[in-house]
């Protein structure tokens, strides 16, 4: 089971020191094998060299108080015993004492010692040997015969007269110092092991004192990674830990003061972003949508921001081109009944690396559908004014070349230019008042009206008129006082404009109603008459030069109900139309005197 914040591959600071040290303990071994296998051996040698020549000399010295019957031969041979290496005597003849008989060994003025072959002897290579180096043995004498063999010591024995009555050899075999030399390197390999053990304790324990401050800041560290800016650590463990706990505890008290900053100035840029009115969204440099506000889903019509935001392909091939390319671009789409103008524009960091885009989104619905009425309103007028201006022409060529001849067709030639004339000066005037309405620039004083008798008028003076188109005007409203608080000249046009279109759009034989009702805090006045109309054409009454007969051939310029719902509007009240059964209404309210 893998430890928390460990991975099989990696190893904590205090395993890796005791695997240092273990590492280094057992390098230190192999070396100290290998240098002793190479240069301990000969060192080995010389000092085992040195005291066999003290021992050599030693042993010279006692034989000479045997000699002299200072010391016992007991005392002598145990001497000889306590020696570690085999111990060879030769008198002055070359021959080797014994010492083994209990007699007195032929030293000089004693028996002579065994020969070659009897007890006692050196029946060996090495005996030859030793009596050829005889005569050069000295003192402080080491003599090798091989270093693969061993190592033979000499010391003269010099009596009292200076005389040298013999020489003390001292062998040791090759064998018994490499056995001897094989033990050391145990024993040396042996105490260093124990060495490490006795170490390793203290080791562990001064590892542990060394990483439980580290083991503090990693998880302190992860604290902080984690949002928990509040984490400090006590300095404590080594001069560097310490300073290094000091130097966390610094960066983290930046870090919150950092962190706290630029919360403030995201949460500010985020209030920016949402209050615009504009729809803004951000692209990365892969051209994914990274962040939109609310004005963006919006326009957009996204509902659930969860499952992202679908754009046409044209506006993801533009934002590619930005990014690509580095210029910015603008593209328009269509998002549901909205119509979306996107400017694109590139993000670019430090050292002109481009990070992402930025679009900004505005609804152009409305300047789209002011445009589209600017350019019919530009054929509208044209085609209005055209109109007259060609019948006036049409028939003012024919006078100029002369073609009329008859003066009565004249006259009616002239007729119809003035009728063209008065029509084109009433589309000029409706055109002027529908603009100065518009524009704000019309001011309507209210006082009190008395809306019976302004409607008795109206009726009244718009009757001959009916009649002339075989129709009637019937008022249903009864006899009495209705007061109003509005402008009675407004009033007044809009009543006339409402029967004076149910002349003219009306079925002929009809009759035009018009009625009072109370509805509250207003007064609202009521024009019926039959027509004939598509039901599709009532929503569209009220706009400037709609007539519903197409081929605009009717009577009239079509701006006579704008204007009313431009008058009612300055004077705070509403007109609607409603179609039913064959009867078209058109009605519109007015405030009541308070």
């Amino acid at each position: 089971m893998k430890r928390k914040g460990k991975t099989n591959n990696n190893l904590t600071l205090r395993e890796t020191a005791l695997l240092l040290f273990f590492a280094a303990l057992l390098t230190c071994i192999l070396l100290t094998t290998v240098l002793f296998s190479i240069a301990g051996r000969s060192v080995y040698l010389n000092i085992v060299a040195g005291e066999m020549r003290e021992k050599a000399k030693l042993l010279s010295e006692e034989a000479v108080k045997y000699m002299n019957g200072e010391i016992t031969e007991e005392s002598f041979r145990f001497m000889i015993r306590s020696t570690e290496s085999r111990t060879v005597i030769l008198n002055k003849l070359g021959e080797q004492t014994d010492f083994n008989k209990d007699r007195r060994p032929d030293l000089p003025g004693g028996q002579a010692g065994p020969k070659d072959g009897e007890a006692g002897a050196v029946n060996d290579e090495v005996l030859p040997f030793l009596r050829e180096e005889y005569p050069y043995v000295t003192q402080d004498t080491v003599i090798s015969r091989d270093n693969q063999n061993g190592i033979i010591a000499a010391a003269p024995i010099v009596g009292t007269d200076g005389e040298t009555l013999g020489v003390v050899f001292l062998i040791r075999e090759m064998s018994d110092i490499r056995s001897t030399s094989r033990s050391l390197l145990v024993v040396l390999i042996i105490s260093s092991l124990a060495v490490g053990a006795i170490m390793a304790i203290p080791l562990y324990f001064l590892s542990k004192w060394l990483t439980r401050p580290l083991a503090n800041l990693t998880s302190a560290a992860v604290e902080l990674s984690s949002g928990n800016y509040e984490k400090r650590v006590e300095p404590e463990g080594s001069y560097e830990v310490r300073e290094l706990g000091s130097a966390f505890n610094t960066l983290a008290g930046n870090l919150k003061i950092s962190i706290g900053e630029l919360t403030v100035e995201r949460n500010r840029l985020r209030a920016v972003l949402e209050s615009i009115g504009e729809g803004l969204i951000g692209f990365d440099a892969s051209g994914r949508v990274s962040r939109t506000n609310n004005s963006a889903l919006e326009l957009l019509g996204v509902k659930d921001p969860e499952k992202g935001v679908t754009l046409p392909e044209n506006v993801h091939e533009a934002v590619k081109a930005v990014l690509e390319t580095g210029e910015s671009r603008t593209v328009c789409f269509a998002s549901g009944e909205r119509v979306i103008r996107m400017n694109i524009a590139v993000i670019e960091e430090e050292k002109g690396r481009v990070s992402g885009a930025v679009a900004l989104l505005m609804d152009v619905t409305e300047a789209e559908r002011l445009e589209q009425t600017r350019r019919d309103y530009v054929a509208n007028v044209s085609h209005e004014l055209r109109t007259p201006l060609a019948s006036i022409r049409g028939i003012a060529d024919m006078l100029n070349d002369g073609l009329v001849k008859d003066e009565g067709d004249k006259l009616r030639y002239y007729g119809y230019i003035l009728k063209e004339s008065i029509r084109l000066s009433t589309l000029i005037n409706d055109l002027l008042e529908l603009s100065r309405l518009q524009s704000g620039g019309v001011a309507l004083r209210t006082q009190h009206v008395e809306l019976y008798e302004l409607i008795a008028d109206v009726a009244d003076r718009m009757s001959g008129a009916a009649k002339e188109h075989g129709m009637n005007i019937v008022m249903r409203v009864p006899e009495g006082e209705y007061h109003a608080f509005s402008n009675p000249d407004r009033v007044e046009q809009v009543m006339i404009t409402l029967i004076d279109n149910a002349v003219k759009h009306g079925t002929e034989g009809g009759d035009i109603t018009v009625d009072l009702y109370d509805r509250g805090g207003k007064w609202a006045i009521s024009v019926k008459n039959p027509a004939e109309i598509d039901e599709n054409d009532i929503c569209h009454l009220f706009e400037r030069f709609f007539k519903a007969d197409k081929s605009h051939s009717s009577e009239g310029t079509g701006l006579g109900l704008a204007i009313a719902e431009e008058v009612l509007t300055l004077l705070g009240e509403s007109i609607s139309a409603n179609y039913e059964d064959g009867i078209i209404e058109l009605s519109f309210t007015v405030t009541k005197q308070q």
